[in-house]
């Protein structure tokens, strides 16, 4: 299998760090390319041209990062389901959700960011409240996640890095306190350590 990523893309280190978590680094060859460089394998896979975009062993492309790490997660152990809590908890599906919203919105931040001069105040004032608050949200709620390193810690790890990496004027580290104890415990686990965003 082929999983083509970008090191600065949250959604592309969720599935990546599910790869270390599962195991399947020796099954997977992990190709460095950038979407906004219109690479044709990437095209070819992918016609959002996103990443991340795996390539199973039969040429079947499968995107996005969500959809990857659930197809990725069946090759896990009963016992070690990434998806496990999360499939059997309403609760737990609807912080994933939240997660998954938070990346959206850190990553539309950015990409309004981008537009220098054209940056919008209105988009820039939405963005940055819905992820006060909601990181407010997942902060009250850590008391809730599973004891085991899966999906919905996969997800706040790559949001709260890719803040601090592409939005540190948002200080997060410093509002949310216990938000950031649980992400430097995190920071300890190989998978989390080699796939920092750059």
């Amino acid at each position: 299998m082929k999983l083509i990523y970008s090191t600065a893309s949250p959604y592309a280190r969720t599935a990546r760090i599910a790869l270390r978590e599962i195991g399947l680094t020796k099954s997977v060859e992990e190709i460095e390319q950038h979407p906004f460089d219109n690479p044709k394998e990437l095209i070819e896979a992918n016609p959002l041209c996103k990443v991340p975009c795996l390539i199973d062993d039969k040429g079947m492309a499968i995107f996005d990062s969500q959809v990857i790490c659930e197809y990725l997660d069946q090759f896990s152990d009963e016992t070690s389901r990434l998806f496990k809590e999360v499939d059997n908890s309403w609760q737990l599906k609807t912080l994933y959700s939240l997660t998954r919203g938070l990346l959206d919105t850190a990553v539309a931040l950015q990409q309004d960011k981008m537009r220098g001069e054209g940056q919008s105040d209105f988009w820039q004032e939405r963005f940055t409240g819905a992820l006060d608050r909601g990181l407010k949200y997942l902060q009250t709620h850590l008391a809730s996640y599973p004891k085991r390193f899966e999906i919905l810690a996969i997800n706040t790890v790559a949001l709260v890095d890719y803040l601090e990496f592409r939005h540190p004027e948002l200080r997060v580290m410093d509002k949310f306190t216990k938000l950031q104890m649980w992400f430097d415990e995190q920071q300890s686990r190989s998978s989390v350590a080699q796939t920092a965003p750059k």
